[in-house]
């Protein structure tokens, strides 16, 4: 039974998340165009005008601020996601400002892993190093999963809030209010971002708020299913990050298809092969967090025992891989450029987020 005393500091939370990252984001967006980090249009970019990016840097501050304001029980595995999240975050500002190598991104991201699963952060599959190792590469994997798919505006937003909102009453039914406290702020900061960053975007969150919400995300999952049964933890954890996962995949195979770069941008994502389809960028964000909201929902139910696990896991095989058989095969292409009317003396454009370009 959830005491009103818990709801309350829940409410309070949200609250203050979604309020400090609407505020910070604006603040941030003319800091940006002041000191000129923009990205700036060009063939794999179509919008028009410069757009700022570290909209990622509201993101975290306004998650962080309330959650450790009001959270009450900590321990060594929720301190090491927060700070490893601030230094994955960190990096992605650095990138966002000088491009960096990829090697040197994987190898932060694998550190700041590396200290989460030390403080026991893990899958319990084999009871050997076997877990640790496993580990460490899904949360880089899923970090980056995450930051591929900002390629739209609205969509990582929606994506995020979607995810981090059912993972958080899922991480209260297990017993882990904190996680779920954490989870639920980033929730409602995604919201108040998406308010910046819906289709035509004034700001691009970047690789700053991309890659902390997927390794928030990912590590924060962990704790929650690391410690159930394969049959129930490999379902749930793919579930609950669907979308980005099956996005990535889609992009390695069209990739490797036509004898492109893995980290070299093209239209090969679910976004373009939408846009090809005919929806517009506001119709894609909607899409995608719904299909994130409904995989989640899921996920929370194999580990209620209400969907049977070892079904669900070879019906998710099965479908992620026919969806990347058929998508394929799918047309991709950036949007056209489209100019809104002129209101307040200011042209806006149909634009999709810029994390991308880099990969």
């Amino acid at each position: 039974m959830i005491s009103g005393e818990s709801l309350a500091v829940a409410a309070s939370t949200g609250a203050a998340a979604f309020v400090l990252v609407a505020v910070f984001t604006e603040l941030i967006r003319r800091f940006a165009l002041r000191l000129k980090i923009v990205d700036r249009p060009a063939a794999s970019r179509p919008h028009r005008r410069p757009t700022p990016y570290l909209g990622g840097v509201a993101i975290v501050a306004g998650t962080l601020l309330p959650a450790t304001a009001l959270a009450r029980d900590w321990d060594l595995r929720i301190v090491t996601i927060m700070i490893s999240a601030v230094i994955v975050a960190l990096l992605g500002v650095i990138d966002d400002c000088r491009p960096l190598r990829p090697l040197w991104r994987l190898a932060v991201e694998g550190v700041a892993a590396a200290l989460v699963v030390a403080s026991g952060v893990r899958l319990e599959f084999f009871g050997n190093w076997i877990d640790a190792a496993g580990t460490l590469m899904w949360i880089v994997f899923v970090t980056n999963s995450f930051n591929m798919i900002d390629n739209t505006d609205g969509v990582l937003g929606s994506i995020g809030a979607a995810g981090a909102s059912v993972l958080s009453v899922t991480a209260l039914i297990s017993g882990q209010p904190t996680v779920a406290l954490l989870l639920l702020a980033m929730a409602f900061g995604c919201v108040g971002f998406v308010a910046h960053n819906w289709n035509p975007a004034r700001i691009f969150m970047g690789d700053a708020g991309s890659l902390f919400i997927g390794f928030t995300l990912s590590t924060c999952a962990v704790m929650v299913f690391g410690q159930t049964e394969p049959v129930t933890a490999l379902p749930c954890l793919l579930l609950f990050t669907f979308v980005p996962a099956l996005d990535t995949c889609l992009a390695i195979v069209a990739r490797q298809r036509a004898g492109r770069p893995w980290l070299i941008a093209s239209p090969d994502h679910l976004a373009h092969r939408c846009v090809a389809a005919g929806f517009s960028p506001r119709q894609i964000a909607l899409v995608m967090g719904g299909a994130t909201a409904a995989t989640s929902l899921l996920g929370m139910h194999i580990l209620l025992g209400w969907v049977p696990g070892a079904f669900s896991l070879a019906g998710l095989a099965c479908v992620g891989v026919t969806l990347v058989a058929i998508l394929v095969r799918a047309p991709g292409r950036y949007p056209t450029p489209a100019v809104r009317p002129r209101r307040v003396r200011r042209e806006k454009s149909v634009a999709l987020a810029s994390s991308e370009g880099r990969h």
